[in-house]
């Protein structure tokens, strides 16, 4: 079935409510921000460890990745049935849920790591990377998108070299 307008639009408000929800719970004093280790930015104050971080720590992780975590691994595994009974592989269905995990897994490590131990001992250039990671995820998930679905492919395809892909062809490449 196809979303409806209203649907998309609920959807839309839910995101930007919950987003809004998480970024403002710091600022009334259930977490805290502070300059990420190289100054560029806000984070997390992962430095203090105390029971207010732990709290909202583990309540941000479950909301905002083991959640969001759960449900895309078992709507992309709805799609990866329904493309096995079609036969037609559009795209790599594991992928999303991979990068979501490899973009933003090492900064949960590092958050879940400040939540049991100090880690003022390490050095800031390394605590910088986890958050830079995490920051690329947007530019991640859009070129996960495009390069894997096929329409798109071929079309970013033909702009490069102006060669069209004919449709036998992507049907070799994908399967």
């Amino acid at each position: 079935s196809k979303l409806q307008w209203s649907t998309a639009t609920s959807m839309m408000a839910f995101a930007w409510l919950f987003a809004l929800f998480w970024s403002v719970m710091p600022l009334l004093g259930w977490g805290e921000y502070d300059y990420e280790p190289l100054r560029t930015c806000c984070t997390l104050d992962y430095s203090k460890g105390d029971r207010n971080y732990i709290t909202f720590l583990f309540a941000l992780s479950i909301f905002n990745f083991m959640i969001p975590g759960f449900i895309m691994l078992t709507a992309y595994q709805s799609i990866h049935q329904k493309f096995k009974k079609s036969g037609h592989y559009k795209f790599n269905t594991g992928l999303p849920l991979k990068t979501l995990v490899i973009c933003w897994g090492p900064y949960c490590l590092l958050c879940f790591y400040a939540a049991v131990e100090n880690v003022m001992f390490i050095s800031p250039k390394y605590r910088m990377i986890p958050a830079v990671i995490a920051k690329t995820v947007p530019t991640v998930d859009a070129c996960v998108y495009a390069l894997g679905n096929e329409n798109y492919r071929g079309g970013i395809w033909q702009f490069l070299t102006g060669q069209k892909i004919e449709k036998a062809e992507l049907d070799n490449k994908t399967k």
